[in-house]
């Protein structure tokens, strides 16, 4: 077996980029929302690890925050948790909540143990990951695995291949092989994607709540055999794992996950083809299930991407992970589209501004959220309410989403600096064997322009600077006054970087039609969905004080005025938009002072209305009042009820 090799980007060390700016705002926002969830019963209870996964993600998400910020009181949290995950190790090695079958807490574990490890550089993590991962290529044959489980075993990859780096043991690149044969063929899966519909084609809802069951019986009564159950042999587990995978490779968090397998593996055994079939399957699910946020849709499994299907939080932050992770390994600019698009839109959009509330599934359109909302496949009868004080799987998973992000601000291969994403923040790098400290000052996405400076350098290191374009954007670098290049898809440059050099990037983002289909569009400026601004309320719920209901005021039936196509094919608006410039408040993506808002002329839409279930179905045959009217518009981050998708109304 060849040695992992890492030939393409390389991400800077955890703690080496500082949010400035609006993202310090909102990761600060972040840091708050973790000092309520932290305090819950739950995650830990009597000093024991409780049952579920959702300790090691929170201690990953409150890691990821704390080295962003260099906050002490976060890192010192995260070791606090993190010794009840390291005490709950038996003397072979083994670890995880007592009384439970399933790995999976195991395999979230696996990778806040490596992101621990990363931020601190702990030295007591690599030797406790070495005796667990040398514990389960002793027994893994006698620990019969299925459903979640059995999927995600290629999770654990980038922890082994941090302990190959170290040891050089070549048992770990065998372990490998065990989880890649063993697991789902997601290799497979991605080179032919067979879920071109929504999940309801090829597994009832009762047939998902059954394998649920099951599962879920067998978990909890591993450690006591009940004379009623099948005895848990592994002919018994293979059978049901056939029976399960539909439901496995339907669900969202599962293909979020899946995403980088291929990309991650190919780095471990040194292939760096397998990286094409991870890009391959991101296109997949955007071709078949892609909505205008960026996101999949599922809710909690694959659904075809309607304005009324949900998109899950908790899979949208694994699939920022997954982004930032093929990203690293193909330098694809596309997808740094897709990664922006999750971030400025699903992300805001599932959090109150001041991020004291989150809910687990948006929605493109939605004009509600409350528990008449409820989401067919849901975990929990308010996934589509916001929940404060309440240890929901959206909160916690929000913890992690600005520090991933963050990490594809630049990316280092030899003396390259590429500038994937732009976002307010300093960063500290070697480079040409100097030590430099770039501060990049901007306020993209809700403004045009982005300003490097050297802070400082230890001397004059010769670099080559790539900047990638952001779609729909064309780009102009300039320094000292002058235009140096130009371009619609990337600028690159060799320089010599010294103390005080700057340089500037310049943007021309105009609004852009994007048609959703045949009958519906969305409007962008750059990555940012635009949505109809429109008053909400806001009600507690008289069951539980925790749980918040919205509803729209207004009618929200209207859609903007088009013109037909163009000489390129594209369609505009009838009547330009005009702009309204606002100062960026320290809740950023805030209703009352957004960034900036558009005035667009609109019609109403006289037949759009909810169908019988309480949704907004666009109307396959729109009908338009004749008279037009100014609507305002605003990022939909900036709002908690939204519409993003419009009927066709053409001039």
């Amino acid at each position: 077996m060849a040695r992992s090799v890492d030939k393409n980007l390389k991400k800077l060390p955890l703690g080496a980029i500082k949010p400035t700016g609006w993202l310090l705002d909102e990761m600060t926002l972040m840091a708050n929302l973790q000092r309520r969830l932290g305090a819950l019963r739950g995650l830990v209870r009597n000093g024991e690890w409780e049952s579920s996964e959702e300790l090691p993600r929170f201690v990953r998400g409150i890691t990821l925050l704390g080295a962003a910020l260099d906050d002490k009181h976060l890192q010192d949290k995260a070791t606090s948790f993190l010794q009840t995950i390291l005490s709950s190790a038996n003397e072979g090695g083994d670890f995880g909540p007592k009384g439970r079958m399933t790995s999976t807490p195991k395999i979230e574990g696996v990778k806040a143990l490596l992101t621990y490890y990363e931020a601190t550089g702990n030295e007591k993590i690599l030797p406790f990951l070495k005796r667990f991962f040398k514990n389960q290529f002793n027994t893994f044959s006698m620990k019969p695995l299925w459903y979640d489980s059995r999927a995600r075993l290629l999770e654990e990859i980038p922890a082994i291949e941090a302990v190959y780096r170290e040891t050089d043991l070549e048992w770990l690149h065998d372990l490998g092989e065990k989880l890649r044969d063993a697991s789902n063929d997601w290799f497979r899966l991605a080179d032919k994607f067979p879920y071109k519909r929504g999940y309801a084609k090829y597994v009832s809802p009762g047939a998902l709540k059954r394998i649920k069951k099951i599962v879920e019986t067998y978990d909890v009564l591993s450690a006591q055999p009940s004379k009623k159950l099948k005895p848990l042999t592994a002919d018994f587990v293979q059978k049901q794992w056939k029976k399960q995978l539909p439901a496995i490779e339907t669900d969202g968090v599962n293909l979020a996950k899946a995403a980088k397998y291929a990309a991650t593996y190919g780095r471990f055994i040194g292939d760096d083809n397998l990286k094409n079939l991870s890009v391959k399957l991101i296109n997949a699910l955007n071709k078949y299930h892609g909505t205008p946020m960026g996101m999949f849709a599922s809710d909690f499994h694959l659904r075809e991407g309607a304005p009324t299907d949900g998109i899950d939080l908790r899979a949208s932050v694994e699939m920022i992970e997954s982004l930032v992770e093929v990203l690293r390994e193909t330098a694809d600019y596309s997808l740094a589209d897709i990664l922006e698009r999750i971030v400025f839109n699903v992300v805001p959009t599932a959090c109150f501004a001041d991020c004291t509330a989150v809910q687990d599934v948006t929605l493109v359109n939605q004009v509600e959220s409350s528990a008449t909302r409820t989401m067919p496949l849901s975990e929990s009868e308010y996934s589509n309410a916001y929940l404060t004080k309440k240890l929901s799987r959206g909160a916690i998973s929000a913890l992690s989403a600005f520090p991933l992000y963050m990490q594809a601000a630049c990316m280092v291969k030899d003396n390259e600096l590429n500038f994937l994403t732009y976002t307010p923040c300093t960063m500290d790098m070697l480079v040409d064997g100097c030590k430099l400290t770039l501060s990049e000052r901007t306020s993209y996405p809700f403004r045009n322009t982005v300003v490097f400076k050297v802070e400082h350098t230890s001397g004059e290191p010769q670099v080559k600077i790539n900047f990638r374009v952001p779609k729909n954007t064309t780009m102009q670098l300039i320094s000292g006054g002058q235009v140096v290049a130009s371009g619609t898809k990337q600028i690159s440059v060799k320089c010599t970087l010294r103390t005080g050099s700057t340089f500037m990037l310049k943007m021309d983002i105009p609004l852009t039609v994007e048609e959703v289909g045949k009958n519906s569009f969305s409007l962008y400026k750059g990555n940012l969905l635009m949505s109809l601004k429109m008053p909400c309320d806001i009600k507690i719920s008289e069951e539980d004080r925790r749980i918040y209901y919205v509803n729209f005021i207004k009618k929200w039936n209207v859609a903007p005025m088009l013109t037909r196509r163009g000489a390129g094919g594209n369609r505009s608006l009838y009547e330009a938009e005009t702009t309204s410039v606002n100062e960026i408040s320290s809740t950023p993506f805030s209703f009352e002072t957004p960034p900036f808002e558009l005035h667009i002329r609109c019609k109403n839409v006289i037949n759009w209305d909810y169908d019988v279930n309480g949704f907004t179905q666009i109307p396959s045959k729109p009908v338009f009042s004749e008279e037009s009217l100014e609507r305002i518009f605003l990022p939909v981050g900036c709002s908690l009820l939204h519409i993003t998708q419009f009927p066709k109304c053409l001039k």
